[in-house]
C-alpha cells in the first residue's frame, strides 16, 4: 500500500516539471485590462520568461488631438531574447508623456505579468513609500 502512495507522489511530481510557464497573452490592448489580464497561454518548454512590450505612440486612426495612448502586448518568450529587447529598447524607454516610447518589462514565475508599470509615477511613489515605511519602521523601534 505504501508503494502505491510512493508511486503516486512521483507520478504527480513528474507532471508538474512537465508543465510550462504560463504568461498572460495579448496583442496591443489599449489598457492592461480585459484580455490582457484574462487570456493565460501556456509556454513552450523553452520560453522561461513573460514579457510585455508597452508602446506610448498615436493611435493608426485619427483623433481630434492626436493624443498618445498606451498599447500593450504580452507574451511567452526565453529570458535571452527578452533581456535583448529590454537593453535594446533602454534608449526610448523615456515614459515623457509629450513623445513616442516604448518599453519591455521581463519576468520570470506563472503569470507574473499581470500587471504593467504604465508610468515612471508608479515607480516614485513606490520608493516613496518605501521610504516613509522604513522611517516609521525606526520611529516604532525608539
Amino acid at each position: 500500500m505504501k508503494s502505491i502512495y510512493i508511486s503516486c507522489l512521483l507520478i504527480v511530481g513528474f507532471l508538474s516539471v512537465t508543465y510550462g510557464l504560463e504568461c498572460y497573452v495579448c496583442e496591443q490592448q489599449e489598457g492592461n485590462d480585459d484580455k490582457c489580464i484574462k487570456t493565460v497561454r501556456m509556454c513552450q518548454r523553452y520560453e522561461d520568461t513573460c514579457a510585455t512590450l508597452i508602446l506610448y505612440t498615436t493611435p493608426h486612426e485619427w483623433t481630434p488631438r492626436l493624443e498618445r495612448r498606451h498599447y500593450i502586448s504580452k507574451g511567452c518568450d526565453t529570458r535571452d531574447a527578452c533581456t535583448r529587447l529590454l537593453y535594446g529598447l533602454a534608449s526610448v524607454c523615456s515614459r515623457n508623456w509629450y513623445e513616442d516610447w516604448a518599453c519591455v518589462e521581463c519576468c520570470q514565475g506563472d503569470r507574473c505579468n499581470r500587471y504593467v508599470v504604465l508610468g515612471s509615477n508608479n515607480i516614485r511613489a513606490s520608493i516613496l513609500l518605501s521610504a516613509i515605511m522604513s522611517l516609521a519602521s525606526l520611529f516604532i523601534r525608539f
